[in-house]
């Protein structure tokens, strides 16, 4: 596995190298989430949070297609 080195900025900032963002399909610059985990003393693992469309998606096709824009009409929705 390449390893890369990384700089953390002034403002506690990384960037995800190319190669490594091509790999995990990191196409969206801004606004993916991750969780990050201490896996030891000096080590962290950052993994991509789940979307509401990860979660649909495993439904296959018991949800509409714009099921995410179709839950917030539904949240704003007055009642």
């Amino acid at each position: 596995m390449k390893t890369d080195v990384v700089t953390l900025s002034s403002k506690y900032q990384v960037v995800i190298p190319k190669m490594a963002r091509k790999k995990l399909g990191l196409f969206k610059p801004e606004g993916q989430r991750f969780r990050v985990e201490r896996v030891s003393e000096d080590e962290i693992v950052f993994r991509k949070d789940k979307t509401l469309d990860d979660f649909l998606g495993q439904y296959g096709d018991a949800f509409p297609i714009n099921a995410k824009s179709e839950l917030r009409n539904m949240r704003d929705e007055e009642w």
